[in-house]
């Protein structure tokens, strides 16, 4: 009876730490709460149009990101997966990607389409309305539209009706251009729109208080970084693949990154008159060793930082911004490492625009590489 009870009681403790060994390493360890929930969502323009090279990206190139998706590891989901998935702190799979295409370009979408379906990977594709209404012959037709929003693996999210810089018009002038969006999407579809994205990824406060009343699911800019339970639904980042800056390396490196979570950021709106802006933010206390932070903008480089207690960093550029666009990225290598995964980084990002700037408008998608600095590697 007694040897009974022994080899009952070695049995509960084998199958107890049998389950305690499955759920180790079955499921991922999230360092901050930001990581139970977190992708990484990408932006392409144009693909295979190479008259337009700002905005475009080889063939080659996006046929290299797409073979890393498939044997890199990563979960390409629905944008509305990921997104429902946020908003309901439900965990996602680790290296969760989402894929999305501005501007519904008739060549583009010719060019990616048969290479997603033989792929099965889902993705999104934002159109401007007037571009359809008008016949655009470089953006698909309703009819084209219509055809692709019924394939599976597809789903359709909005621009303004006019692809304008929205931070340069009037409250009333975008009003106009997101109302009429909304109503041709309503009118040929029979449905509200679920997603919205700003017109080369730039918005202010301004813009983002009369999105409140339109319900979108979510909305897009084209500042970097990662999508996590606690992002701005008003703002969500996205990476931006161009030629120049879609190489395979950088494809890796960003589609690996992890949030980067901050609050009390300064600039308090994204337009600013003061050049150069007073740059802050304060890192969530569960990260910690900010020594190894990095921050660097557009044409400048690496930004001095300062640390004034806490986790809260200032950024004071010794020199003014020289564009109109000024991209800002900040990164640090993650502490918790997976035996043999490759390391992967946090990433803030930050789009800021000058008010004090009057210079011709540039109507490519902006262009800005990353900087790493190697001495911050490992």
């Amino acid at each position: 009876m007694l040897k009974r009870k022994y080899t009952l009681l070695h049995g509960i403790i084998a199958v107890t730490i049998f389950v305690s060994a499955f759920a180790l390493f079955s499921f991922p360890a999230f360092a901050i709460e930001e990581d139970k929930g977190t992708a990484v969502i990408f932006v392409y323009q144009r693909v295979g149009e190479d008259i337009v090279s700002k905005s475009n990206i080889s063939i080659e190139q996006f046929k290299e990101h797409i073979h890393e998706l498939k044997e890199g590891g990563y979960s390409v989901l629905p944008l509305t997966k990921i997104i429902d998935a946020l908003k309901n702190g439900n965990v996602l799979p680790p290296k969760s990607i989402g894929i999305t295409f501005d501007g519904a370009y008739r060549a583009t979408i010719s060019n990616v389409l048969p290479l997603l379906e033989d792929a099965k990977i889902p993705f999104t594709v934002f159109f401007a309305s007037d571009m359809v209404d008008n016949r655009n012959s470089a953006h698909l037709s309703w009819d084209q539209l219509s055809k692709l929003r019924k394939n599976k693996l597809v789903s359709i999210g909005i621009l303004p009706a006019a692809y304008k810089h929205l931070t340069d018009r009037t409250d009333e002038q975008n009003v106009t251009i997101i109302n009429r969006a909304v109503s041709r999407y309503r009118e040929v579809w029979g449905e509200n729109p679920a997603f919205f994205a700003y017109p080369y990824g730039e918005f202010n406060n301004s813009i983002k208080k009369i999105l409140v009343g339109y319900k979108f699911k979510a909305v897009f800019g084209q500042h970097s970084g990662g999508v996590h339970v606690h992002s701005d639904f008003l703002s969500l980042p996205r990476f931006t693949m161009t030629d120049d800056y879609g190489d395979l390396d950088r494809f890796m490196l960003t589609a690996n990154a992890l949030p980067l979570p901050v609050e009390d950021v300064l600039p308090e709106d994204t337009t600013f008159f003061k050049n150069p802006p007073i740059i802050g933010f304060t890192v969530t206390p569960e990260i910690q060793n900010l020594s190894r932070l990095s921050c660097f903008a557009s044409n400048l480089g690496r930004l001095p930082l300062t640390r004034m207690g806490g986790n809260r960093i200032e950024i004071r550029p010794d020199q003014p911004f020289v564009d109109r666009r000024t991209r800002i990225n900040c990164t640090m290598p993650d502490e918790t490492r997976v035996p043999g995964e490759p390391r992967r980084w946090r990433w803030f990002g930050m789009l800021l625009i000058s008010y004090a700037m009057n210079e011709d408008r540039d109507e490519s998608i902006p262009r800005n590489k990353l900087e790493i600095s190697e001495n911050s590697e490992d």
